[in-house]
């Protein structure tokens, strides 16, 4: 059973066949008759999600995890709104993402009438396309379906994205049919992957030639092994350095720099002249290490090439003297024909490493109970073979000091970096991916805040979830500044005392409790082989955990 309204026959019709087979709806009234015409199609899995903000990024996590757009639905008025964070998240690691929103007819808007607003255009900044659609199609079904495909393909074609469809439609709107229309019109795009001239290969050598020490910056990426193979054989045959982090999903821990913060923290400009390439190479979206933004920053880089698709091109060190828009593989496949570099760079980065870690496994010998202490744990005790969802502030900080495992695929929230949403990522991407483990580790604000990803009416049972309580927003404890105010525990670190075991319950999940490392200890296994969706506490001491941290950096400067 479909509504009777056509236009949202056609947009079901091109969805269907354009490959968009996942709906989330939210409830309301304006938009049952779209919620009806995709469960009558039969073609497509839908879920329930109350709450437009948590949807929004249940939709990012499934969406990251397929590489498929999934369909955002809402009513019309102040809910569309609620997926905004979700959207710009989505923006910003080129995720695909389709809103289509119901609305009033055009005559009713700020005309006081109930769930009414200006909805066209409404997210214009952080969108790849939108459409503000007509309800009645009068005579041009034709141009309805053009422009249909062609939003479809500036979400999900060679630069992936959010868009937007408004859909104004006039009461009644539970008249119903059971046929759909018949002549919907598909239109199918071809992308060509760009290749490099023999010119600019030409010029990317002589540039090449002119470096001693080179240096290979990746940011966040999805997992690709044969980059991984590749770079790897970059390393060796080359003797450049390659800097990672856990959301870049590389790892090879002889060859590359994994622990960037680690390794760096402690060099003062002098000893950094050492480290400072003449050339950087960068892909990938987003950096987590603040330590390499700014020693990149102070001192100008003879050349820097970032390798990704035009929109990626971020002078983030401001020393940018080449946009290279390629896929990454296409462009180092090349470097592999170019000249080997000095090992004494590569060497004195490697020397560094072994130096720092060492140190650093001396130190949490002896640390005692604290968010340190329990990240420790953590990375060390969290599977192989898993994928591992990180929240925002502290606790991708945190992780980010120490060693990942093979096999282990990593994923955050650091388009805008927020902590509204990591949560109901982390169970969207659960949903969408039943045949894998994922655990997903967060501080205790960020839980709280996006508790409503649970709101749902299927929760993924194959998803784990660690909630570091340190008793507020511990970060603000150890960054520079905020100790200096009055206003640091009631209103930056938003200090409480709750435990978020009741919170947990009342879905319905099982919630395990430690407050101490052999607490933690005892506790972990019956947590990770619970059968089902679980969630564990970890309570840490407010008052202690910055102390402790400082002086973990305090002795890595005697490295």
């Amino acid at each position: 059973m479909y509504s009777d309204k056509e236009i949202i026959h056609r947009i079901v019709h091109i969805f269907h066949a354009r490959g968009i087979h996942a709906v989330i709806a939210s409830p309301g009234s304006r938009n049952a008759p779209v919620i009806q015409s995709f469960f009558g199609h039969g073609g497509f899995k839908m879920y329930s999600v109350s709450d437009e903000r948590s949807a929004g990024f249940i939709a990012l996590g499934m969406a990251m995890k397929t590489g498929k757009a999934v369909v955002l639905t809402c009513t019309s008025g102040s809910a569309l709104l609620n997926y905004g964070p979700a959207l710009v998240e989505a923006y910003y690691q080129n995720v695909p993402l389709i809103v289509l929103s119901a609305d009033r007819p055009v005559h009713l808007i700020d005309q006081g009438h109930g769930q009414s607003m200006r909805q066209e255009n409404v997210y214009q900044n952080y969108i790849r396309g939108s459409l503000n659609l007509p309800e009645y199609l009068e005579e041009n079904s034709w141009f309805i379906d053009a422009k249909v495909n062609q939003l479809i393909d500036m979400g999900n074609g060679y630069v992936k994205g959010p868009v937007h469809i408004n859909l104004p439609l006039d009461e009644p709107l539970y008249d119903f049919r059971y046929e759909l229309v018949d002549d919907v019109r598909i239109i199918d795009y071809f992308h060509s992957e760009k290749i490099l001239s023999e010119n600019i290969i030409k010029r990317l050598a002589d540039n090449w030639d002119q470096a001693n020490k080179v240096m290979i910056l990746v940011g966040q990426k999805a997992p690709d092994p044969d980059l991984n193979k590749l770079l790897a054989k970059i390393v060796e045959q080359k003797n450049v350095a390659v800097l990672t982090e856990h959301t870049s999903n590389l790892y090879k821990p002889s060859l590359f720099i994994h622990q960037i913060d680690r390794c760096i923290f402690a060099l003062d400009k002098e000893e950094w002249v050492e480290f400072h390439p003449d050339l950087l190479i960068t892909f990938g979206k987003e950096i987590v290490s603040k330590k390499i933004k700014k020693v990149l920053l102070r001192q100008r880089i003879q050349n820097h090439w970032h390798i990704g698709k035009t929109d990626e091109q971020r002078d983030t060190f401001g020393s940018l003297t080449m946009v290279i828009d390629t896929e990454p593989k296409e462009t180092l496949d090349k470097i592999l024909n170019f000249k080997a570099k000095s090992k004494d760079y590569l060497k004195t980065w490697q020397k560094r490493n072994v130096q720092v870690k060492n140190y650093h496994d001396k130190y949490l010998q002896n640390t005692k109970w604290s968010d340190l202490k329990a990240w420790e744990f953590l990375m060390q005790n969290i599977p192989s073979d898993i994928s591992v969802h990180l929240g925002n502030s502290a606790s991708i900080r945190y992780s980010l000091l120490f060693d990942g495992k093979g096999g282990q695929k990593y994923f955050a929230n650091r388009g805008v970096s927020g902590i509204d949403g990591c949560t109901s990522t982390a169970v969207g991407y659960s949903i969408a991916a039943p045949e894998e483990k994922v655990y997903f580790i967060s501080g205790d604000i960020s839980f709280l805040y996006d508790s409503n990803a649970f709101w749902i009416s299927e929760l993924p049972e194959n998803l784990k979830v660690i909630v570091i309580n340190n008793s507020g927003g511990g970060i603000f404890r150890f960054i520079a500044g905020p100790s200096e105010t009055e206003v640091l525990d009631e209103f930056l670190e938003t200090t409480h005392t709750r435990s978020i075991q009741p919170l947990v319950e009342s879905y319905g999940i099982k919630c395990f409790q430690a407050n101490s490392l052999e607490a933690l200890q005892g506790i972990f296994s019956k947590f990770a082989t619970h059968s089902g969706l679980a969630v564990l506490e970890i309570v840490t001491p407010r008052k202690e955990n910055d102390k402790v941290l400082k002086n973990y950096f305090n002795n890595l400067s005697k490295s």
